[in-house]
């Protein structure tokens, strides 16, 4: 399957980057984010892997990428990457919570 990530991933994982940047240096943030697009690909090879958030959203599933999780559906021929969060962070919230522009 096809890949897309959203604009709304993209920009969880810029700041996630610059979090882990700030933190830890460039070349950490760098392997992070990595390891976490990394787990993209399996979901375009296996999108049936995660676990249904229906509590979410309707057809929303999650898969763990470290002590993040990605978000997405599929449709299509296409897993949606919808948002990358930190394990920790109330998840519902996080996910319908409007970030400024």
């Amino acid at each position: 399957m096809r890949i897309h990530v959203s604009k709304e991933a993209e920009q969880d994982l810029d700041e996630i980057f610059v979090y882990w940047a700030r933190r830890a240096g460039l070349e950490v943030a760098d392997r992070l984010v990595d390891a976490i697009q990394g787990r993209f690909a399996l979901l375009g090879e296996f999108s049936q892997v995660g676990r249904k958030c229906d509590e979410i959203a309707p057809g929303v599933l999650s898969f763990p990428a470290g002590k993040y999780l990605i978000y997405y559906r599929k449709a299509r021929g296409i897993v949606q990457i919808l948002h990358v969060f930190h394990g920790a962070r109330d998840q519902a919230r996080a996910f319908t919570q409007e970030r400024p522009r």
